[in-house]
């Protein structure tokens, strides 16, 4: 027995196949439109029992596939503007002039930089997290205390 007349003959092996094709793509890949596709696939397998018109399992598959897709979409969690990462983090040890200091950042502790590199920066300051090297946090001040301020101010 070759495999045209299998699918002929028995048309639930190929759903059966493809269903868990699908699946396996849809696990690889992490999109839920394929595994609805393996999940449709693996119904019409079960269908194809007893409806033997494969026209008519065709278009059983596509709108289980459509309907599983939609519903499985709008199973897929959206990021909340609220869970963004914080950008503020607190200085814990002086980060002096062109040097590396540490920050509370986000419940841990990080070795950071101030991207200005003739200011010092005093522990319990705030600071702004304004990007990463490596495992080290780039910073600015949020204040600049008044000495450092007039100093800019010249330019």
């Amino acid at each position: 027995m070759d495999l045209t007349e299998l699918i002929v003959n028995q048309p639930y092996t190929l759903w059966l196949v493809l269903g868990f094709l699908f699946l396996i793509l849809g696990m690889l890949v992490g999109e839920p439109v394929v595994a609805s596709l393996g999940i449709a696939a693996l119904i019409t397998a079960m269908a194809a029992l007893t409806v033997t018109s494969l026209p008519t399992q065709v278009v059983l598959w596509g709108i289980l596939s459509i309907a599983l897709a939609i519903v499985l979409r709008g199973m897929v969690p959206k990021q909340a503007k609220d869970l963004s990462p914080s950008t503020a983090a607190i200085v814990s040890e002086t980060i002096p002039k062109g040097g590396v200091g540490l920050v509370s950042y986000d419940g841990a502790l990080w070795k950071a930089r101030c991207q200005i590199s003739d200011v010092t920066i005093s522990p319990g300051e705030t600071v702004e997290v304004v990007g990463r090297q490596g495992l080290t946090l780039l910073v600015l001040p949020t204040f600049f205390p008044e000495s450092d301020s007039e100093e800019y101010s010249n330019y």
